[in-house]
């Protein structure tokens, strides 16, 4: 027996489901079994255990035997224009922030109890990071992840601690409960820095970008050898970084003024 047929056979077909919901356009917002099965050149007990599925799931409505586009699609299209408007709202101030420190910057979110890179810009004399665009790192080992950590609920946190944290670099944190008062402090200050946790020698500090809804939905973050100024003194880094933050939370529609006046009617 083949081992390795169930595992194609799913594949297969997640492929023919894309395919499928591929199918559908402003011009053509409906589709049919027969229609479907036509364009694709498969089999129409293919197409309806597929079309099935996908009803099933929310990615297609069925409606009089014809097929149109479900609403769990547009989760997922809020989900990518919330990502790519802060990609876009972020640029010129992490290129900004490149300038004036002299290292690399980036953003980035937190997917699955994961760092995932949105943005990356480098500065004139890079060193190897492990930080490309798209690239999921832990987030105990990161200034992004720390301060994106530091605003997550318990039950989050104690999901992250039950899969193990994770020794990336020499200083990682692996010990539970040393990671909750460092997440602890990490909000108490507004910001988060990591030295030896995800390389050694290198240093990361990062700050909380928030929206409109006064959420935290992203991370800009500089990092560093501790051989430059970065090692040497993190002071005028954690300030541009912060500032940096605050810019972009307010192009994403954060007001400052009205957070402050919201914690204040609370206390």
């Amino acid at each position: 027996m083949n081992l390795s047929e169930p595992n194609n056979s799913i594949l297969q077909s997640v492929q023919r489901g894309l395919q499928i919901l591929k199918l559908f356009s402003a011009t053509n917002p409906v589709w049919g079994i027969t229609d479907i099965a036509t364009t694709l050149k498969l089999s129409k007990s293919t197409v309806s255990r597929i079309t099935s599925d996908l009803v099933e799931e929310g990615y297609l409505e069925k409606t009089h035997n014809k097929y149109r586009l479900g609403f769990s699609l547009l989760t997922l299209s809020g989900v990518i224009t919330s990502h790519l408007e802060i990609h876009k709202e972020s640029s010129d101030t992490l290129k900004s922030l490149v300038h004036k420190l002299g290292e690399t910057a980036h953003i980035a979110i937190l997917e699955d109890l994961e760092i995932t890179y949105l943005h990356k810009i480098e500065c004139q004399n890079p060193v190897r990071l492990f930080t490309n665009i798209g690239k999921k790192n832990p987030p105990t080992c990161t200034g992004s992840g720390k301060i994106l950590l530091a605003y997550q609920p318990e039950t989050a946190l104690q999901e992250l601690i039950d899969r193990g944290l994770p020794l990336m670099g020499p200083k990682s944190i692996t010990d539970p409960q040393k990671l909750i008062m460092e997440l602890q402090n990490v909000r108490k200050n507004g910001y988060s820095i990591c030295i030896d946790e995800m390389q050694e020698g290198i240093i990361s500090i990062g700050a909380a970008i928030r929206d409109y809804t006064n959420e935290v939905v992203a991370a800009v973050s500089i990092v560093g050898p501790k051989q430059r100024g970065i090692g040497k003194d993190a002071s005028p880094y954690i300030t541009e970084v912060i500032k940096a933050a605050e810019e972009i939370s307010e192009k994403l529609g954060y007001i400052k003024a009205l957070d402050q006046k919201r914690l204040g009617n609370l206390r």
